[in-house]
Order: C-alpha cells, then sequence, then structure tokens
C-alpha cells in the first residue's frame, strides 16, 4: 500500500525576534487594540499612512537581514 504525500508542503520558518516585534506593533496598527482603534488609513484602499509604510518596511527590513543572516 502507498501513501498519498501532498506535492506541496508548508515549511514552517521561525521568525527573528525582530521581525516579530515589527509584525506585532505592524498588527496592532493596522488592527487596533482594546486601547487604540485601527488605523483608518491603513485601512483604506489606498493605504495613505506613512507610518504603516514604514512599519510594513521595518518588516520586511528584519526578514531580510533574517534571510541574509
Amino acid at each position: 500500500m502507498t501513501t498519498r504525500t501532498p506535492a506541496l508542503t508548508i515549511q514552517h520558518i521561525p521568525w527573528s525576534p525582530a521581525e516579530e516585534a515589527a509584525y506585532c506593533v505592524l498588527v496592532d496598527h493596522t488592527g487596533g487594540t482594546e486601547a487604540a482603534p485601527p488605523c483608518p488609513d491603513c485601512n483604506s484602499p489606498e493605504r495613505e499612512c506613512e507610518t504603516g509604510a514604514q512599519l510594513r518596511r521595518a518588516l520586511r527590513d528584519a526578514t531580510t537581514a533574517r534571510r541574509a543572516g
């Protein structure tokens, strides 16, 4: 009897502490918390929030650093 294995597999790649921190700050900003509402500019179709853009760049830079490291 043969066992079927999926052609595509998902690989768990652990995030660095910098990535986790950047992601948490981004989620808190864009999704809101109990203490603060979500950012209306990040959640608009235009995404014109400079803070949100900076947070996304920080997450991208942390991911790039992990991959290079």
